[in-house]
């Protein structure tokens, strides 16, 4: 856990207006014509291809019930994902791909941990566990027990994130 016994307030629960767990939120993206592939994952790419949504489903979850946003920027191979009308993912707290570590802290908070920290790289690691999800109630709704958030730097500029609940 987060240092002095730092506990982590503020997560994020939404991407694109879909909300972690809510399946009717998450028809807003995933239509009939998208299946998950073997990993229990649907894949997006943004407007000009630059950018991948990941949406994973947890086993036993219901249709639709998304567990887990990551983004990042795509690769270069095309892997024939649907393409969104959406240039780029953003969270409901405006956390998207090239924002600076100041800028996440300043939504985020103090409570990370700095992970594999070396020159020019920098994973922050947020965690909430229950019952310390006092003031959203997101792990209480969902019947999760811990939500993690993970961002990754590099040079200052956030190149991939991913948000969710760890699979029970």
């Amino acid at each position: 856990s987060a240092q002095n016994g730092c506990v982590f307030q503020n997560p994020d629960t939404s991407l694109l207006k879909v909300v972690l767990g809510d399946a009717e939120s998450a028809g807003s993206i995933i239509t009939d014509q998208d299946s998950m592939d073997e990993n229990d994952q649907y894949h997006f790419y943004s407007t000009m291809y630059r950018e991948t949504l990941t949406m994973t489903q947890h086993p036993g979850s219901g249709k639709n019930q998304i567990s887990i946003f990551k983004v990042e920027y795509s690769e270069k191979a095309d892997h024939g994902y649907r393409k969104l009308s959406i240039d780029t993912f953003t969270t409901e707290k405006g956390i998207k791909l090239g924002v600076n570590k100041r800028q996440l802290i300043e939504k985020l908070g103090n409570c990370y941990v700095a992970k594999d920290s070396t020159a020019g790289y920098i994973e922050l690691y947020y965690r909430l566990e229950s019952p310390n999800d006092s003031k959203t109630m997101i792990l209480q709704r969902s019947n999760m027990p811990i939500y993690y958030a993970s961002y990754k730097l590099w040079n200052d500029r956030l190149e991939k994130f991913e948000f969710g609940f760890e699979y029970p």
